[in-house]
């Protein structure tokens, strides 16, 4: 019947399709161990990416392979990172414990970056110096230093609020609570995803 005939084909046509997905399958798998065999796999995945290159429109962050080759920063440590992004005025600020252990003691980092990328700057705080005046004194000397003064600075911890807006009402710039730092986000997203996992302690 007309009806036994649909039927016929719906699983002629299903085990059709199975099997070329069968095929296509083992096809990537011999084409993968042919590549591997070769080195092909290896060479590509060693291959860096250079931050100029990835500043100039593609969606990977240009400090990312530069971590990488960073030896692991200890309490003692601050560095400076730039790119070729125009700076900004817009300033993104954090001061906050991360989950590793220096001397026993919790990591203690300042994150500064402007809303465009153009640095990423960091220093990392011995416990008994986390207060306001020692904050204002790195974002002070950071603003001296800076070709582009920030009119704004934006934080986004509501347990740090205090400290932070005490350490910025002294300064020449507009300390503003927000949830707005996306430059900040992706830095720390980088950070605990590749720095702190691989870092002693």
């Amino acid at each position: 019947s007309q009806h036994d005939v649909v039927i016929i084909s719906f699983f002629v046509l299903h085990s059709s399709l199975h099997l070329c997905a069968l095929t296509m399958t083992m096809a990537t798998r011999i084409l993968v161990a042919l590549l591997c065999s070769f080195g092909a796999l290896q060479t590509f995945a060693l291959v860096p990416l250079s931050p100029n290159t990835l500043s100039r429109g593609a969606n990977v962050s240009p400090f990312s392979q530069l971590y990488m080759s960073t030896p692991p920063p200890s309490a003692e440590t601050e560095e400076m990172i730039t790119t070729d992004n125009k700076p900004s005025e817009e300033w993104e600020l954090d001061c906050y414990s991360r989950p590793v252990l220096v001397n026993g003691k919790k990591l203690w980092e300042v994150l500064i970056t402007d809303s465009t990328g153009s640095f990423r700057y960091r220093k990392a705080l011995p416990s008994n110096q986390v207060n306001s005046r020692a904050l204002r004194a790195t974002v002070e000397e950071l603003m001296d230093k800076a070709d582009v003064k920030p009119s704004t600075v934006r934080f986004f911890r509501g347990a740090m609020f205090n400290m932070i807006n005490i350490a910025l009402s002294e300064l020449e710039v507009v300390g503003r609570p927000s949830r707005r730092t996306i430059a900040l986000a992706q830095w720390l997203e980088e950070r605990h995803k590749d720095i702190y996992p691989n870092m002693e302690g």
